[in-house]
């Protein structure tokens, strides 16, 4: 048996606000996965559709594939070409491998790719679904006349056998002109000639068209990709994409021979830049040493010498000599003098003369004085004065006197002359000495240029040696690390990425789609969300009934007592007794917000279960509008009925019907009247009701849906207890806050709700399930649950 959690009891003063306002932040997981179910074939259908899409996609999309080539760069810096080491480098590793990037991507390079390979004409293969292009092996060349040959213009050529074909710009049209293979032919004006290659095939249509120089080298451009590999190996990888393996192999090998020849022309262009600029420089140089040697031999013929240093010494060495001569000959002067001197005094001593200053001669005479002053002393002691020998020796000395004098004079003047002739030579030294210094710095000046520009040239030239021998065995500074490869699977469309991308697609969107339908899904679907919309108690849940056994069916709680939907209303009557239905409070109303809810399938089935407790217990119908009651109870006529009770026209007597219960009676609504709602109002109400209490123990009200006409209103304020139907996945949330906004208005007390046709859940609640077993096929049922039929 099913246990049904039923809310019996609520705090009404709960603060309505707060409740709505947190329930609208929650998320209903049960109602998402109920609309998940009910859309399952629209989920599906986004699944069927993207994988669809997908599979056309593949189908009549060409692979792509990709080659690839890795290079190394040893390039180093070129600063210390010349022997300078730099303070810091100007560039990274990072730099050098960006310029070499965009030099790979540049036009002027690629263009040079574009004419070293066959890329002018596109070959391709006329396919049932796809073209496949071709590129090593074509049928034929195409051979056209420059100039003339329209760009992008696609022709079809048919082959028909080894010798003839068709071509046209239109085949669709019939317009083909036949031609010979190695033949020349004319065709809108211009001269082709096709070539049979050794792959010739027929019994194919092909197609080719001529590219422009333009188009290819965006071609190129937008399907090459060249990036840094490594920055601390200096690498590169090139790699290129298209849809033929051969063409995607040819063209990055292309550019990475073209990149290694072109480095290598680079490199010795380099070189030979460098030689030209040592030629320059050398000549240069060689100029600048011819005019010092030029001017140091001018130098040495003014000048006379080759080294002004020594001649500054030299002269210092002369004019020190000098000086000494001159020292010498003003002692010998003074000395001489000094002897004169001696001489004119008359006292002559050998020992006051300096005899080296003397010459031989002059000293002998001296010697010979002074023997003669010595007998003339001798004789003037001897003799008297006046004697003979006295005279004669005195005219001697006299006589050697006299020329002694004159030899002293004679040197004296000797010596002065002398002097002069060296003061005159010391002059002319110290002047030539005056003017060597600037002479020396100027030549030390020129030799020490000569010398520096000496040795520049020696560099020069040996550094022109090196480039020279380098010219002569210039290696490439790009090395391939990895060749240029064959592809051998695609790199797209990956077929596993694209289902995969298709099934998050789909994915996405059936979320967003079951999103749209949650939020804008305005139905009841459970019993938690209706207990968190509402502060109403519940006061039971009744299982849905099977659409089949419902027409079939009256009262179910008759006709099924072992039911799960009899024990419903079983604790359905449970939960009325708790709301105090034995404390005299027997006036039950039920109604709804609109039609088709189940009001009156709760109300007679309700009616019944509380005659099966012994209370005495009648159903009105009050639905005077649209009466549903009487079908359930199989009541044919409807003449006589609440409409005349009310309008005074019958006794409640003569209109209550028996049931197959002996304690539930039945007062059908009567012929429809034009104004229920004033009859409703009508002392008669309220004297019936009075008359009824009096008899019965239970008053069932079945009211009409008060979100629609004011009857059931009037009904509600008549109760002592009202229950309001809510049907899962039909009644609206709005009807929920419409009902609570006429509790609010008119002042209804004791109300109370039921959830009607609540599906099976994990709480217990499900379809109708009792002992019987329904015709049908089970995976039937299954299907159609899975499915939400």
């Amino acid at each position: 048996m099913e246990n049904i959690n039923t809310k019996y009891q609520r705090d009404v003063s709960r603060n309505k606000t707060v409740t709505a306002s947190r329930n609208h932040e929650m998320i209903d997981f049960r109602k998402f996965f109920i609309l998940l179910k009910k859309n399952i074939l629209w989920i599906l259908l986004f699944f069927i559709i993207s994988s669809l899409s997908v599979f056309i996609y593949i189908r009549y999309t060409n692979v792509k594939f990709q080659s690839y080539a890795e290079l190394k760069l040893n390039k180093r810096s070129e600063a210390s070409v010349f022997g300078f080491n730099p303070m810091s480098e100007e560039s990274s590793n990072l730099n050098t491998l960006s310029g070499e990037v965009e030099l790979i991507r540049s036009k002027l390079f690629l263009k040079q790719v574009i004419k070293k390979l066959p890329l002018d004409v596109t070959y391709e293969v006329i396919g049932r679904f796809k073209n496949e292009e071709r590129y090593k092996f074509i049928p034929f060349e195409v051979k056209y006349e420059e100039g003339c040959a329209p760009k992008h213009t696609k022709f079809f050529v048919k082959v028909i056998d080894h010798q003839k074909f068709k071509i046209s710009f239109n085949p669709e049209e019939g317009n083909w002109q036949n031609g010979v293979f190695n033949q020349d032919f004319v065709l809108a004006g211009c001269n082709y000639q096709l070539q049979k290659t050794e792959g010739f095939f027929d019994g194919e249509t092909l197609s080719f068209y001529i590219n422009s120089e333009e188009s290819l080298l965006d071609y190129i451009g937008s399907n090459l990709a060249v990036a840094p590999e490594n920055l601390n190996a200096n690498t590169i990888k090139m790699t290129f994409a298209d849809y033929n393996i051969y063409k995607v192999q040819s063209i990055v090998e292309a550019i990475s021979e073209l990149y290694i020849e072109y480095s290598r022309e680079q490199k010795n262009k380099a070189n030979q830049l460098k030689i030209e600029f040592l030629n320059d420089q050398l000549k240069q140089t060689e100029n600048v040493l011819a005019g010092y040697e030029i001017f140091i031999e001018e130098f040495t013929i003014e000048n006379k010498t080759t080294n002004p240093s020594n001649d500054i010494n030299r002269l210092i060495g002369e004019i020190v000599k000098m000086d000494s001569i001159l020292y010498g000959f003003r002692f010998q002067l003074n000395e001489l003098n000094k002897v004169r001197g001696i001489i004119h005094a008359d006292s002559i001593e050998l020992e006051q003369i300096n005899a080296s200053l003397l010459p031989d001669n002059v000293y002998r005479l001296f010697d010979e004085l002074i023997e003669l002053n010595t007998s003339l002393q001798m004789a003037k002691m001897r003799y008297k004065s006046n004697s003979q020998i006295i005279s004669e020796t005195q005219q001697r000395k006299d006589l050697l006197l006299d020329r002694v004098i004159q030899m002293i004079d004679s040197k004296i003047t000797d010596l002065k002359e002398r002097s002069t002739t060296i003061i005159d030579r010391k002059r002319s030294l110290e002047n030539s000495f005056r003017t060597l210094p600037g002479k020396n710095n100027e030549l030390n000046q020129k030799m020490r240029f000569y010398s520096l520009y000496e040795e520049l040239y020696l560099s020069l030239m040996q550094k022109k040696t090196e480039f020279e021998i380098a010219q002569a065995g210039t290696l490439a500074e790009v090395v391939i690390l990895t060749p240029a490869n064959l592809p051998k699977s695609p790199i797209g469309p990956s077929r596993n990425i694209l289902y995969l991308g298709a099934f998050a697609i789909s994915l996405v969107l059936s979320f967003i789609f079951i999103m749209v339908r949650y939020l804008i899904y305005d139905e009841i679907n459970s019993l938690s969300e209706l207990e968190r919309i509402t502060h109403l108690p519940i006061i039971g849940s009744i299982s849905r009934l099977k659409s089949s056994i419902a027409r079939k069916s009256g009262v179910i709680v008759f006709e099924r007592p072992r039911s799960q939907i009899s024990e419903a209303f079983r604790t359905l009557r449970t939960g009325l007794n708790f709301m105090g239905i034995n404390e005299g409070k027997n006036i039950i109303s039920i109604s709804s917000s609109t039609s088709g809810e189940g009001k009156t399938f709760v109300a007679v089935n309700l009616a019944a279960i509380l005659s099966l407790s012994n209370k005495r217990t009648i159903i009105l119908d009050l639905d005077m509008r649209k009466p549903r009651a009487q079908y359930a109870f199989n009541v044919g006529s409807n003449d006589e009925g609440i409409s005349a009770i009310l309008s005074g026209g019958a006794n409640w007597q003569d209109c209550v019907l028996k049931t197959q219960n002996e304690n539930l009676h039945f007062i059908p609504s009567g012929l429809i009247p034009p104004n229920p709602a004033e009859l409703l109002e009508s002392g008669y109400f309220d004297q019936l009701l009075m008359d009824l209490k009096q008899k019965y123990d239970v008053i069932l009200l079945d009211t009409p849906p008060i979100g629609l006409v004011s009857d059931g209103i009037i009904a509600l304020k008549k109760s002592d207890h009202s229950i309001f139907v809510v049907r899962a996945d039909y009644s609206k949330r709005s009807f929920i806050k419409d009902l609570h906004r006429s509790i609010e208005l008119n002042g209804i007390r004791n109300i109370s709700i039921v959830y009607n046709a609540a599906k099976k859940g994990n709480n217990g609640y499900g379809y109708y399930q009792d002992y019987y077993n329904d015709n049908g096929s089970k995976s039937l049922s299954t299907l159609k649950r899975i499915f939400n039929i």
